[in-house]
């Protein structure tokens, strides 16, 4: 298992190979997420807001994948079924290739080697969001653990994102949900801020 970046949703036809925009590698969050993640992950006192310097250079890969390996003792096994769940999906789709009737011998096969050819990034684009979506995981359970209140960011669309991704799992968190609001400040510098719902003992 490896973090690496890939590229965007792959859109596989027998007539070739494209890419989708806007349906970006979950890798060029993992990063942001982090910072926001060594943001929040230390000790609290009481009636104290604590700030945290944004990093200008994007961390290791190798870092990240220890860190989150550190932090979740399952992680690699599960991160490890759940892909090998998805390798024989796709060793499914390339043999039922033969099954679409509706393409020519020719096509079938152009179909075929083009899903091959993508397999691995296919499967290293999912390993991509299984770690992201994990180390969302970490970040919320901080937030329940210290029953923070806020978090503000620099303001770009790749901090934006985590936060949605955050909010969004605060939502539906497998231990309990709570409520939360995401606004943009109109005064420099931007910065953008989720609030977070109280959250009960």
């Amino acid at each position: 298992m490896q973090l690496k970046y890939t590229g965007p949703k792959e859109i596989i036809s027998p007539h070739g190979i494209d890419f989708k925009d806007g349906k970006e590698d979950k890798y060029v969050y993992i990063s942001y997420a982090m910072q926001i993640f060594y943001a929040i992950h230390h000790d609290y006192e009481r009636n104290r807001i604590y700030t945290h310097t944004v990093e200008k250079d994007l961390l290791k890969d190798e870092l990240i994948l220890n860190k989150i390996i550190n932090l979740k003792p399952d992680f690699k096994r599960v991160c490890k079924e759940q892909i090998e769940l998805l390798e024989q999906e796709l060793d499914k789709e390339i043999e039922e290739v033969k099954e679409h009737t509706e393409l020519v011998p020719e096509e079938q096969t152009a179909y075929k080697n083009n899903l091959i050819i993508m397999k691995n990034y296919r499967l290293q684009r999912q390993t991509n969001k299984i770690i992201y979506h994990h180390l969302i995981e970490i970040i919320v359970d901080d937030i329940f653990e210290h029953q923070l209140r806020q978090i503000s960011t620099p303001f770009n669309e790749k901090f934006w994102h985590v936060l949605q991704t955050i909010q969004g799992e605060l939502s539906c968190h497998n231990k309990r949900s709570i409520g939360s609001t995401l606004a943009v400040s109109d005064s420099e510098p931007i910065i953008i801020t989720l609030k977070i719902n109280p959250i009960g003992k």
